[in-house]
Parts: C-alpha cells; structure tokens; sequence
C-alpha cells in the first residue's frame, strides 16, 4: 500500500506530527474507530468520524476540543505528507483557533503549548522557507512544555520530532531524539493509554524508525515486532516497515 494513505512521516525544518490527547481520550467513544482506521490507513473514514465529532462538539468542554484538535492534526498531517496543502492550511487554521481560544484560559498547559508548537511546525512543513522565522518560534512553545512538564507526553514526542529532523548543524540529533520518543512511550503505557490508541502506535513507530536510522537494528526490529504483538494489522508496519527493514539489513 501506498506510504499516503497512511497519515505518514515528512520531514520539516523543526518538528512534525505526533501528538495525543491525554485528557478524556481513553473515555470517546471515538477512540476504537478512529484507530480502525488509522491501522487500515482509511482516511476517508477518519475524514467522516472527525467531521462527527466536530458537529457534536461542546465548545465549552475543554477535553472535547482537546480530542477534536487530535483528530485535526492527524488529518492536517495527512493533508501535506499527500502535499493537499490548501486543505492543509484550513484545518491548522481552524486548530489554532481553537488552541490559541484555550492558551488563554490556561497559559501554562503544557500539553496546549506543545500544540502550538506543532502546528507552527506544519506550517513549515508546508513551506519550507518558513523555517527561517517560524522555526524558533516552534522550539519556544515545545521547550515550555517540556519545562513546565518534563514528563509530557506531547511535549517528549514534540522534542523528539525537532531532534530527529533537525539537520545536525542546527541542532538535530537522532539518538538525542529517541531518548524524548522512549520517554513518552513509557508514559504512555505507565498511564494506560495503549489500547486502541493510534498516537501510541504511531510514537511506537517513529520510535522504530529512529533506532534503525541509528544503527540500532536489533531494537527497531523488537520495536516493530512489539507492535504487531500489541496491534495485529497494523498495515504500514506489518506490510511496509518491519519486512523492508529486514531485507535493508539481511535479516
């Protein structure tokens, strides 16, 4: 299958994807669905569960659109690794929005600082040249979080994203990156946020991906097949990363 139709991993200046909901995202009834189809890479599917949850929004309950900002960044990431980046650039609007309505209401939310900083990132992504102004701009916001709370989940995936893409002249460091992915992967699993849960797998992922990018061959092989224990079909590592990496490797 090809690598768009899942919600992929492009490179940018500063920072990209991943990011999850902590707050009330394990009690949505939104959450089995939304990961079907993630797994099956049908984002057709995630379009319409999104739009659901956006219509049935409280705009006065702050975990709903928390979760609704999840399902936007998943698809906004989706949007530019498929380089559909005017609709890109309508659904970070629209989360920003939203993100920047609750920074008021609460300034030092570590978990909304670390959004901020990722959608600053997107914006990048969508155009490079960006970074120039917009690359600090999105380190501040992510470093906050990660100041405020240095065990954040967002926070950690954020760092490491900016860490692994970065080139190394600016500050980039691969092996840096996974120390920030391994820390949020044990958040995740210490506070139970594993079934069902697409952000966990899609960290678990990038996770892989940085060990093998590092020479660490034998851990991203124990990573992808970890996750195939923990979620069979998960189609874009069973079919495309685990048996690439091991004809990459003679394994």
């Amino acid at each position: 299958m090809e690598r768009p139709k899942y919600i992929t991993r492009f490179v940018i200046t500063t920072s990209v994807l991943l990011l999850l909901v902590q707050l009330g995202f394990s009690q949505s009834h939104y959450q089995a669905p939304i990961y079907k189809a993630y797994s099956r890479g049908k984002m057709d599917v995630w379009y319409d569960l999104m739009n659901s949850c956006e219509k049935n929004l409280n705009s006065n309950d702050f975990d709903e659109q928390l979760e609704l900002i999840s399902y936007y960044y998943g698809y906004t990431a989706w949007l530019i690794g498929a380089e559909k980046h005017d609709i890109a650039e309508k659904y970070i609007d629209k989360s920003e929005k939203i993100i920047d309505k609750l920074l008021i209401e609460t300034p030092e939310n570590a978990t909304l600082l670390a959004y901020k900083g990722a959608y600053i990132a997107f914006t990048i992504g969508i155009s490079n040249f960006k970074a120039i102004y917009l690359g600090r701009r999105s380190m501040k916001y992510i470093d906050k979080s990660i100041e405020l709370d240095p065990e954040n989940i967002q926070g950690n995936i954020e760092k490491g994203n900016s860490m692994y893409y970065r080139p190394s002249a600016f500050g980039g460091d691969k092996t840096e990156a996974i120390k920030y992915y391994e820390k949020a992967v044990e958040s995740f699993e210490k506070q139970g946020l594993v079934v069902n849960n697409w952000m966990y797998i899609n960290t678990m992922t990038a996770l892989g991906q940085a060990y093998e990018a590092t020479d660490q061959i034998q851990s991203a092989k124990l990573c992808y097949e970890k996750i195939m224990s923990i979620f069979p079909n998960f189609m874009w590592v069973e079919d495309e990363l685990y048996p690439d990496m091991l004809k990459r490797n003679n394994l």
